[in-house]
């Protein structure tokens, strides 16, 4: 009997109009994350761009675990350079420059490289029983640089000091106090609550969405916005006041009713 498509090892993706959402389906080791997922999920979200995809929700399957972290059979060494080409660096990647918004819905806990797979999502929701760790002081393993800057910009250094120095579990309601989570949920209600803020998402202006989006990504840099950057989002501001979807929702909020935007 062949595997329930949720069950299966591998990136899911559905549709729910303009929302799509990502699973991470790795069931035999608590969804772990390996090179092939991970060159799976880079895919999967490059093949979204493009199309009438607005908002993506990212998720692990079933509601025990978002992922148990990097499979410890793959880790090996390597330099730098090799680090930066590395599947977990192209996921990441694939996640921070998806146009629009990622948001991350943690059933049960992301553990190690998880952590940071989630720190990449534009918006993160856990259950209230969920859990964080980065266990690399069990492991003997330095965690990666990039690693660190990505989770204490995301969250705080306090946060990543809390991870890396205890090894501990980090509770929810802890993650979120730090900054990391932007809301926590009953466990029964995360599903419900993460798939409607999506929809509602998917709904927005397309062009405000990628704008804020890019902004954010350009201000982590930490030095504010160039005279170059200035001009490019001074357009991106000029275009979207001159375009169909701005009418629309001048007309939306006149009429009072949702505005039905088509990025023109």
């Amino acid at each position: 009997m062949s595997k329930h498509p949720q069950e299966a090892d591998g990136i899911h993706v559905t549709h729910d109009g303009a929302l799509a959402v990502v699973t991470i389906a790795n069931p035999a080791k608590r969804n772990a994350l390996d090179p092939d997922l991970l060159g799976q999920l880079a895919d999967a979200l490059a093949n979204l761009e493009g199309g009438h995809t607005r908002c993506v929700v990212l998720r692990g399957a079933g509601t025990k675990l978002f992922s148990s972290g990097y499979d410890i059979g793959a880790i090996r060494g390597g330099s730098g350079d090799e680090a930066s080409r590395h599947p977990l660096s192209q996921a990441i990647d694939a996640i921070e420059h998806f146009p629009y918004p990622v948001v991350g819905m943690i059933f049960g806990g992301a553990y190690g490289a998880a952590c940071e797979v989630v720190s990449a999502c534009d918006l993160r929701f856990a259950a209230d029983d969920a859990r964080f760790a980065i266990p690399a002081a069990k492991l003997s393993v330095v965690y990666d640089a990039a690693g660190v800057a990505r989770l204490a910009e995301r969250a705080s250094a306090t946060f990543v000091a809390e991870l890396l120095y205890t090894a501990r579990p980090m509770p929810a309601a802890r993650a979120k106090e730090l900054g990391f989570l932007n809301g926590v949920h009953a466990h029964d209600e995360l599903e419900a609550a993460v798939m409607a803020l999506g929809r509602e998402i998917a709904g927005l202006a397309p062009r405000t969405l990628t704008a804020t989006k890019e902004m954010l990504h350009a201000l982590r840099a930490g030095r504010g916005f160039s005279d170059v950057e200035v001009k490019h989002f001074t357009r991106l501001r000029n275009d979207a006041l001159a375009s169909d979807d701005f009418a629309e929702g001048r007309r939306a909020f006149n009429e009072k009713r949702p505005p039905r935007f088509h990025d023109r």
